[in-house]
């Protein structure tokens, strides 16, 4: 396992990944915001359950990734590896979450920053020697 209190290799990653989380919530805060006048999209179970659901959760967890990067940042790295570790599987955690609740335009957007989380997870674990 490489030692990821070495900051020039591992901090990049670490803000990658914070910053790729921080996307998909601000488009899926978007997404919503954007549907939210458009009955035929506001009334549906898939976007109730994201908005009631999904974000709330994807909040929670922006909010857990900010702290743990602060934590990186003055040398305790576990908690960000641990939150990247269970972010490689976001997909999944959002699965029986609809991207297209709010159209398709916003589901390829979403697909696209859902991806780009995962890799910059998937990255920072590599580094780190998680398997």
């Amino acid at each position: 396992m490489t030692d990821p209190t070495d900051s020039a290799i591992f901090e990049p990653l670490a803000q990658s990944f914070a910053k790729a989380h921080a996307a998909f919530v601000d488009a899926v805060r978007a997404a919503i915001a954007g549907a939210v006048g458009d009955p035929l999209l506001a009334n549906t179970p898939a976007f109730l359950t994201w908005q009631t659901q999904a974000l709330p959760m994807l909040e929670r967890q922006n909010a857990s990734i900010e702290k743990a990067l602060a934590l990186f940042l003055v040398g305790e790295t576990r908690t960000i590896l641990s939150l990247a570790a269970d972010c490689r599987g976001l997909a999944k955690q959002l699965d029986g979450y609809p991207l297209t609740f709010a159209g398709a335009d916003p589901a390829a957007n979403l697909e696209r920053l859902e991806t780009a989380e995962v890799v910059a997870a998937y990255r920072l674990c590599a580094a780190a020697g998680i398997p």
